[in-house]
């Protein structure tokens, strides 16, 4: 349980809004469990720099 389907492909972010990609898929944070890019988790200066995920 968890981790999602790789149809959630094209859906927004939920932290920018924008769709993701599979250049730029989704992951889910461990804490909250939102889906975000995963750049955003490898962006320094990101908010979410550094965020453990599920995927």
């Amino acid at each position: 349980m968890g981790l999602f389907s790789k149809n959630e492909t094209g859906e927004p972010c939920q932290a920018c809004g924008h769709d993701t990609t599979p250049q730029d898929p989704a992951v889910r944070t461990k804490d909250s469990g939102a889906r975000i890019h995963k750049s955003h988790t490898t962006t320094p200066g990101n908010g979410f720099y550094g965020e453990k995920t599920k995927r």
